[in-house]
């Protein structure tokens, strides 16, 4: 090894089979359990700004301090593979007196940015059922939480300020598409997306590496986001503020429906217009996101195909085609 380290998890894909190395990592996720010879072992989800790589921790591996979610460790290893995906078997562990915040992966995007953006789209719902709705859920302290909140545990938008990052993208995805189809209502599609995913905030124990809650893991972010919605309305109606009864209900069909079948979590499919564009542009997102991520981390032995994903069920194809100004392939 030229470089003694510390490595990232993004230098760690370049790495030889057998390769000793050491580095510094968030863990993000730790599951014990004992094999079938009586041994324990510990599968650690490590991560920093770079990525994420999967770890393995032996009864053998020295351990000093408590290994636990959120704690960032020093770690020397070896680098591997496990069902064709880049492994660390870990020779020692030490937890480190850092902040975890700093091994945190973040949007690409200024998360001010991010937030004037939200603020210029729900600003632009002009409904005003749907406007005072909106205000009364996305209150200065609900907005706090959901700004630096992940939009999953895993696969997409796993990240402090990806909530937002995924909301916005489906929303202007929306407004993009709707354009084509005058009979799409604006404010309702918008307010479905601004809305589709604000059970997570419930759903999940907002740490520095988020855990389910327990209502979150009984109910969903799905009801929990629909029950939202019910609970102020009816407060709505209490003050003697009106809301149409087929607004509520096309409102709460749209966060019921927005994963589009029973068999991804929808209790609901989508039946109308704004609720199936919903769910095809927040599924847009979260697969784009998914694509990219796969091409960025591909670390499989084919040039051009990354090895076979047993989460996704299949292969992914990570060419990227360019022209240089002589308009010829790079």
């Amino acid at each position: 090894m030229e470089k003694k380290g510390p490595f990232t998890v993004k230098e760690l894909r370049s790495l030889s089979p057998g390769t000793q190395f050491w580095g510094k990592y968030l863990i993000l996720d730790k599951n014990q359990r004992k094999i079938k010879d009586g041994r324990d072992i510990i599968n650690l989800k490590l991560g920093d700004t770079t990525g994420e790589v999967d770890a393995v921790v032996w009864d053998s591996c020295k351990v000093t301090g408590e290994l636990e979610n959120g704690a960032v460790i020093g770690l020397m290893a070896d680098v591997g593979s496990y069902n064709n995906r880049l492994q660390a078997t870990a020779k020692r562990i030490k937890i480190l007196e850092e902040d975890p915040l700093d091994y945190l992966k973040k949007p690409d995007v200024d998360i001010n940015d991010l937030i004037e953006q939200f603020e210029y789209i729900i600003n632009s719902v002009t409904n005003p059922y749907l406007q005072e709705l909106l205000t009364r859920i996305f209150t200065p302290t609900v907005r706090t939480i959901f700004f630096r909140a992940p939009a999953a545990k895993k696969i997409h938008h796993n990240y402090s300020g990806g909530l937002l990052e995924h909301t916005l993208t489906v929303a202007q995805l929306c407004i993009q598409v709707a354009g084509n189809y005058p009979d799409i209502n604006r404010d309702l599609l918008i307010s479905g997306a601004l809305l589709h995913d604000i059970g997570k905030l419930q759903e999940y124990e907002m740490k520095v590496v988020p855990e389910y809650t327990v209502e979150g893991r009984l109910l969903g972010h799905i009801v929990m986001g629909s029950e939202l919605i019910t609970t102020q309305i009816a407060q709505m109606r209490v003050e003697n503020i009106d809301f149409p009864p087929k607004l509520e209900w096309m409102l709460k069909h749209m966060i019921l429906s927005h994963h589009g079948s029973l068999e991804f979590g929808s209790p609901v499919i989508p039946l109308f217009p704004e609720a199936f564009m919903l769910y095809m542009m927040d599924n847009l997102d979260a697969k784009m996101f998914v694509y990219k991520q796969k091409i960025d981390e591909n670390n499989g032995a084919d040039e051009l195909f990354t090895n076979y994903d047993s989460f996704f069920g299949q292969y992914f194809f990570t060419y990227r085609y360019q022209e240089n100004n002589n308009g010829k392939e790079e």
